[in-house]
Parts: structure tokens; C-alpha cells; sequence
């Protein structure tokens, strides 16, 4: 071990010497090398930190786009109620006096002009925009376009969606009148029982769904007239689910006068010529005078029969429901001729019936669409009698209730024409009840269901 470790030490010395000998020549390289450099101009000195600037540099483009780029934190907009200081508050109703507007400034841009008496609840919040939902009035509505912009306003059943617009848009829940004015940009609305729709600037839109107005339930009936009261009592409900009208019974012969022997024609007889008066034949006797009850069978008869062939006239609320007349139908006729049409008219001209009623503010249109589910059970025109009682309900702030009648509605029809608009009308109808555990399983149903539904964002705010 000791021998190699000598030969390694003399080989280093040899090394040693030689550099040695040689280091004047290279020092004066070093020097020559030295004295270059500090002459030649800036822009030839040797690049040795080129590579690692540029290396450098690259990087921080890309740092920096990758921080332009990243997503922004999940911040929602703010609201600021005028007058008022900046909020994130959720569910907060803001409502307008009766004799100015108020104003809702975003922090994303946007502006909501409350009209006077308007009524609005700020429902959702998020990073791109926020669901304002119109409960009473008229709000201008103001959206700033951006790249990603998610608005929309709701309006009862309808839900306007924007990306950046201004427009004008007006509900009223006592006649389920819903109005809209695009100012500018374009949105799109989706309703009940109608395909969504696209309006642009210069658009307008009016819907007015079945009035919505039950002052109070029906009264019970004392004490109907005697013929309407037989007539009540020996009607059976029918369940079929058209109509069939009542067989007209031929008029009978008045009981104090037999009826008349069959028409026969006679001819009156011929009036003797002037001469034959003045000289009568010789072998036949002067015709004896008719008497003139003779011809009185045949006035008789005539009108006996001209009576069997007339037809009884129509029932008055018969003729005002084939012409459309509902509201002559319940003003002009007396209490036993409505109670005749709500029993015998068909499925249909009732829930016109009733849908008159509640415009008129009549009770009796609650009272018509239950006999509805009574005659017609089992038929759409009972099920949709209960959503019609269910949206009476709800807006008289009988909200249990109302979900009741829902409930019935999707039980009986889930794939109706009223099914979205019921299954929404239910979670709200719960969570107005404040039965927030009913209310969160319609919720989970109606997102199952209509996860782009009207009533999509009231359904995640209930379940959050």
C-alpha cells in the first residue's frame, strides 16, 4: 500500500514540476487573453450569461401568463342597495317605496332600477354574475358584458337569461301578468308551457297566465230552489271524461185537451154562384150554411203539430258556453242556471269557467274546479283542476296547502304539461311553509329532473 502511495506522490510532482516550467509562458497568455478582453467593445465581449438570461427570462413570461391565466378565486360579485353599504347577503328581499325607485349597483358592472313598489330578492350570487328574483313590479335591468357572464332574472314561472343586455321586465303575481321590453343586446326567456325564446333589442313580450285570485273559499249553498235542488239531488256525478249533452224529452200534450186527430186535407166548400142563390134547383133543397166551427179542427191541428216540431229552446248557459261567454255566463245568469252549467257542462268550458271566476274574483272558482276533480276523475282535466287550486292557494298565502295540491298534480300526471311548473311551485310552496325537510327533498326531485329548470336555483339555495 505504502509503494503505491509514493509512486502517486512522485507522479504528482512531476506533474508539479512541469507546470512550473511552463507557468511564464502561461501567465503571459493570461495576460494577453486579459488585456483583450478590457478592449474589445461591449457588444463582443463573449455571451457567457446569454443562454442563462434568456433561460431567465422565458421563465417569467411563463410565470407570469400562467398567473394572468389562473382561474380567479372563487369570490362572488357584491351588491350595494343605494344608500346602503356593500353586501354579499343572500335571500334578502329589497322592495321600492311607493314613490321613488331604488337602485342595486354589482360589483361586476351591473345595475337593477327598482320601479316604485317593486319588490326583488337577491337569490344567488356568483363569481360570474347573479339571479335576481322579481317578486312584485317592474325592474330596468342593466348587464355588462364580459367573457364569462352568467345572469338571469326571474319573473313567477319565467327566467330570463342574459350575457349582457339591458331590458325591462315586470310581473304581477295577483293576474300572473308577466312583461318584457329589450333595450339592447339579446336575451332568452323560458316559461310555462311554451318553448324557450330569444328576443333582441326592440322585442317585446306579454304572457298573462290564469288570473291567480281566491279572495274567499265558496260559500255552501242554504237553500237552493226546490227545482234546482231535485235537480241536484238526482244528477250522479258522471266520471267520464267528455262531455254528453242532456237528452231533450219531446213535449208532451197538454192534459186538459185531447190531442188532435191526424191532418187531413179539406177544401173549403164552393161558394154558391150568384144564381144559383137567387134560384135555387127545384128538386134539391137549399144548401144549409157550414157551420163555422167546421174548419176550427184544422186551425187545431195545425198548431198541434207545428207545436211537436218545434224543438225546445236552448238553455241560456248552454248558447253563452258555445259562443265563449263565461263572464255573461256568471254575471248575466241567476245562481240555479250557473249551478245547472257547472253540473252538466263539459270538462274544458269548466276550467274555462273557473279560470273566468278567478279573474272576476268570483268564489265560486274554487268551487268549480273541485267539481272538476268530482265529475272528470281520473282525467287531465282533474289534474289539471289541482294544479289550478294549488296556484290559487299559493298565492293567497295558503303555501301548505297549495303544496298539497301540487303534490297531487305530479303524483297524478308526472309527465303533464303543468309537471315542471308544478314540481317548482312544490319546493317553493315548502320553503314559504318553512318546511325546510319537505322542501329539500322536492328540491333534490326537481334537480333530478330539471337541473335547467325555472326553479333550478331556488331548489340549490334550499339545499345548501
Amino acid at each position: 500500500m505504502s509503494e503505491r502511495l509514493e509512486g502517486l506522490g512522485a507522479e504528482v510532482a512531476r506533474i508539479q514540476d512541469d507546470a512550473l516550467a511552463d507557468g511564464r509562458r502561461r501567465a503571459a497568455v493570461r495576460r494577453q487573453l486579459v488585456s483583450d478582453a478590457a478592449d474589445a467593445p461591449p457588444e463582443l465581449r463573449p455571451a457567457r450569461w446569454g443562454p442563462a438570461l434568456a433561460w431567465a427570462g422565458a421563465m417569467v413570461a411563463i410565470a407570469l401568463a400562467f398567473v394572468a391565466l389562473w382561474p380567479r378565486a372563487a369570490v362572488p360579485v357584491a351588491y350595494r342597495v343605494e344608500g346602503e353599504a356593500e353586501s354579499r347577503l343572500i335571500d334578502r328581499s329589497v322592495t321600492a317605496t311607493v314613490d321613488r325607485p331604488m337602485s342595486i349597483a354589482f360589483t361586476d358592472g351591473s345595475a337593477v332600477r327598482l320601479g316604485p313598489s317593486a319588490r326583488a330578492r337577491v337569490s344567488q350570487l356568483t363569481v360570474d354574475g347573479a339571479t335576481l328574483r322579481l317578486e312584485h313590479g317592474e325592474a330596468t335591468v342593466s348587464v355588462r358584458h364580459r367573457t364569462a357572464t352568467r345572469w338571469s332574472v326571474e319573473a313567477g314561472p319565467f327566467v330570463v337569461r342574459v350575457t349582457g343586455t339591458r331590458f325591462r321586465v315586470g310581473w304581477r303575481p295577483e293576474q300572473e301578468s308577466f312583461d318584457l321590453a329589450v333595450f339592447e343586446g339579446e336575451v332568452r326567456v323560458d316559461g310555462p308551457d311554451a318553448p324557450e325564446r330569444v328576443l333582441r333589442s326592440g322585442d317585446e313580450m306579454h304572457r298573462t297566465l290564469a288570473p291567480a285570485t281566491l279572495p274567499k273559499p265558496p260559500p255552501p249553498i242554504e237553500d237552493p230552489a226546490p227545482a234546482a235542488r231535485e235537480r241536484i239531488q238526482t244528477v250522479t256525478p258522471s266520471r267520464a271524461p267528455t262531455y254528453e249533452p242532456p237528452v231533450r224529452a219531446s213535449p208532451r200534450p197538454s192534459p186538459s185537451r185531447p190531442s188532435a186527430p191526424p191532418l187531413e186535407l179539406r177544401l173549403p166548400p164552393k161558394e154558391p154562384s150568384a144564381e144559383a142563390e137567387l134560384k135555387p134547383a127545384q128538386n134539391e133543397p137549399a144548401p144549409e150554411a157550414s157551420p163555422p166551427e167546421e174548419p176550427e179542427p184544422i186551425a187545431e191541428a195545425a198548431s198541434s203539430d207545428a207545436a211537436t216540431e218545434a224543438a225546445p229552446p236552448q238553455p241560456a248557459w248552454q248558447t253563452l258556453l258555445v259562443e265563449g261567454k263565461h263572464r255573461e255566463l256568471l254575471t248575466a245568469l241567476g245562481p240555479d242556471q250557473v249551478e245547472q252549467a257547472i253540473w252538466q257542462a263539459g270538462p274544458n268550458d269548466l276550467i274555462d269557467l273557473g279560470a273566468e271566476a278567478r279573474q272576476l274574483g268570483d268564489p265560486r272558482a274554487g268551487y268549480i274546479y273541485s267539481v272538476v276533480r268530482s265529475r272528470f276523475a281520473a282525467t287531465d282535466a282533474a289534474a289539471d283542476a289541482a294544479f289550478l287550486l294549488g296556484r290559487m292557494q299559493f298565492h293567497s298565502g295558503a303555501y301548505q296547502a297549495s303544496a298539497t295540491w301540487f303534490q297531487t298534480y305530479v303524483r297524478e300526471r308526472p309527465r303533464g304539461r303543468f309537471a315542471r311548473e308544478a314540481a317548482g311551485r312544490l319546493v317553493e310552496a315548502y320553503h314559504q311553509a318553512g318546511d325546510q325537510d319537505r322542501a329539500r327533498d322536492a328540491a333534490r326531485q326537481y334537480l333530478s329532473r330539471y337541473p335547467n329548470g325555472p326553479h333550478a336555483t331556488l331548489a340549490a339555495t334550499v339545499l345548501e
